[in-house]
């Protein structure tokens, strides 16, 4: 007599070949790894090669200080600036522009302000710079605009070395201070960190979701019913949820053999980036302005949104579990997939153009709800809204569960 434990030990074996057959694996782990590659390289390398431009106005009228017992005017405010255009004169795609306002510096996307009294107060001690930066931390314009920046230190320090005048207690000390436009930067919540995430921790879930889709053809009841295998595994089966149970743990299989290619994919076209325009930097990320950069996926943030993004898979593929329990093979293939498609397009179109939308076409879409949370974890900035989608997404997951069991329960059977 065949125990049910046993019964359920060889369904599982009998899925996860499922998994591991050419079809699937080309399904699960080429498509995202050649997508990820030619989405992420390819504007990459374009996007690597475009001009940065860095506006700077100074208004640094300089400070008088004795040097050789003589005293002499420094303009750090200039020297910076001159340090900057000889820092860039060798490289082609940063230009730097000199205005003469601080409101035509900070409302630049890259742009930079020098106070009139920033010699003075650094030499007393501290002193205030203002900036606005447009350009993300991942990207090869952002590590420019930081390396620009620390030229500004760089200056200043220099002219305390040459004057004889540090000492450990006597470091200059530059704040800087980050410009938000009056209009047209929503306030959103997350902090700016957080935000800069959200693109491609969005179209992230938005590809794998597309993914998950077409592998419930190759892994889920729809192959069973498609082989034929469906009714028999019906009649022999004594505990016939073991069946969803199953699948639901192959399907995670499934899903992060797809994680992983996504994100192998993006880093290996990062690396031919690097190969085309060159390293800008340590800092920077050159895995693509769409998707996480190595960094972030090695922190605590990454292994947050990393679990995020298993959950919206997993949801997926029993969204397709349950389709295919409840109707007959063409029905399913017909309502599931468009169903689960319909609403990632939904949901990836509603966050591209704003990331903190809380329109009500978002807050229906089960995505959102995901996305919403964990970013909202990784922000640490967990709300009574966050605990209402996580109790939706517990409560979807075991509705879902709880209709695929009873329907595969009450299938009728063909063979007896």
């Amino acid at each position: 007599m065949v125990r049910k434990r046993d019964q359920f030990t060889a369904i599982l074996k009998k899925d996860l070949k499922l998994v591991f057959t050419w079809k699937t694996i080309l399904v699960t782990v080429g498509v995202p790894f050649i997508m990820m590659f030619l989405i992420i390289s390819l504007p990459t390398i374009f996007i690597g090669a475009q001009q940065t431009t860095i506006t700077i106005c100074s208004d640094d009228i300089g400070s008088d200080e004795l040097y050789n017992s003589t005293t002499i005017n420094i303009n750090l405010g200039d020297d910076s600036i001159e340090n900057i255009q000889f820092f860039v004169e060798n490289i082609s795609n940063i230009e730097i522009k000199i205005v003469d306002t601080r409101v035509e510096a900070l409302n630049a996307s890259n742009g930079i302000y020098i106070p009139a009294n920033f010699s003075e107060a650094t030499f007393d001690g501290k002193s205030s710079l203002e900036f606005h930066k447009s350009s993300s931390d991942i990207s090869i314009q952002g590590v420019y605009f930081d390396q620009v920046v620390n030229k500004i230190h760089e200056t200043a320090f220099s002219a305390f070395l040459n004057l004889n005048n540090i000492t450990q207690d006597n470091i200059p000390q530059i704040e800087e201070i980050l410009y938000t436009p009056p209009v047209g930067e929503p306030d959103s919540g997350w902090s700016q960190s957080t935000l800069q995430l959200a693109s491609p921790f969005a179209y992230a879930m938005f590809i794998l979701i597309a993914l998950v889709g077409n592998m419930g053809r190759t892994i889920g009841f729809g192959k069973e019913k498609e082989d034929g295998t469906f009714e028999i595994m019906l009649s022999i089966t004594k505990n016939r949820s073991h069946l969803v149970f199953s699948k639901l743990i192959v399907g995670l299989i499934a899903s992060t053999l797809s994680i992983v290619a996504y994100f192998a994919g993006s880093a290996f076209a990062g690396l031919i980036s690097l190969s085309v325009i060159g390293d800008p930097g340590e800092n920077v990320g050159v895995e693509g302005i769409l998707a996480l950069s190595i960094s972030d996926l090695l922190s605590i943030k990454g292994v947050v949104l990393l679990i995020g993004l298993a959950i919206a898979l997993v949801i997926t593929m029993l969204a397709l579990m349950t389709v295919d329990t409840m109707f007959s093979k063409t029905v399913a293939e017909r309502v599931g997939i468009t169903v689960v498609m319909g609403f990632g397009f939904l949901f990836y179109f509603t966050v591209a153009f704003d990331p903190t939308t809380s329109a009500p076409y978002a807050v229906i879409n089960p995505f959102y709800w995901i996305y919403h949370l964990f970013l909202s974890m990784v922000d640490l900035s967990f709300t009574w809204v966050d605990g209402i989608y996580l109790a939706l997404i517990v409560g979807l997951f075991a509705a879902m569960l709880f209709l695929a069991r009873k329907a595969i329960e009450r299938e009728k059977v063909l063979f007896t």
